[in-house]
């Protein structure tokens, strides 16, 4: 349930940012809205984008972000440039930047869940199609849900964490945030931490209809390809259907791949959903 929501407002300057960075039809053709919505008692911030104009019921994108509380969180220029421009395609979007009692891919994945709930409640959406989008840890979220619903047609996963052992092992990335929340790296609890977390530990159950494609730079030095290469395997083990796409000289973050993975990602969702 939506609790408040209200249009984002730039000013000119952050406008012609848009314009620039996003294209003139992200900026001139869409909305983006910052709502607050129940979540299991919480009180979650999020984000919802459309067309404007919009003439027939639409399908939905989910999109899950990266990082660890605060780091990672979407602002409301981010989301009037990203799901601005997601919602020029011709799509709703809805986004969650998660509860404050950030669990890393525990009860927080109620989050991304209690969307697919928020969307019966949206009249442009149409519910009957519906694709999930994951950057960095967002693709673990990702992985996550797609153990816990078969709604979701299809899916992609950007730079996505599968195998938290090798992150905390070669990456370095995830070491302190482990230890903060499950104690010592020989811990019990950290060691049922990192299975329950990695895809490639849980991928047998994982929706077996959702076609899946992955993005991965081969240079990133946040999340290794490998994952990615490790879950393609996996998923066509598991019979998905699923596409691997390994940017040669690609980072974490694939700015300088930008436009590639862009429609990527587009010509992905309009294949399963229009």
């Amino acid at each position: 349930m939506i609790l408040s929501q209200k249009v984002i407002e730039l000013k000119d300057d952050q406008i012609k940012l848009i314009k620039s960075g996003w294209g003139n039809k992200t900026a001139e053709k869409t909305s983006v809205e910052s709502i607050v919505y129940d979540s299991d008692g919480y009180k979650v911030n999020g984000y919802i984008a459309k067309p404007l104009n919009i003439k027939e019921k639409l399908p939905l994108i989910i999109w899950n972000r990266g990082g660890y509380k605060n780091d990672g969180r979407i602002d409301e220029f981010l989301a009037r440039g990203m799901f601005g421009e997601i919602a020029s395609w011709g799509y709703i979007v809805l986004a969650t930047n998660y509860r404050d009692a950030d669990e890393f891919g525990g009860k927080d994945v109620d989050d991304v869940m209690n969307l697919l709930k928020l969307s019966d409640e949206i009249p442009e959406c149409d519910v009957s199609k519906i694709g999930m989008e994951g950057w960095s840890r967002g693709g673990m979220m990702t992985y996550k849900a797609l153990t816990l619903t078969d709604r979701i047609q299809c899916a992609v996963i950007i730079s996505g964490l599968a195998d938290v052992e090798r992150s905390i092992k070669e990456e370095k990335v995830l070491v302190n945030t482990f230890a903060k929340l499950f104690g010592s790296k020989d811990s019990y609890e950290n060691k049922k931490k990192i299975k329950e977390t990695s895809a490639v530990s849980f991928y047998k159950e994982i929706n077996k209809d959702t076609a899946i494609l992955l993005i991965h730079g081969n240079e990133d030095g946040n999340i290794s390809y490998r994952d990615s290469e490790d879950m393609y395997r996996l998923l066509n083990k598991n019979g998905n259907l699923c596409r691997l796409e390994l940017i040669e000289g690609g980072d974490h973050y694939l700015k300088r791949q930008r436009k590639i993975v862009t429609d990527l990602r587009r010509n992905w969702f309009n294949r399963f959903l229009k």
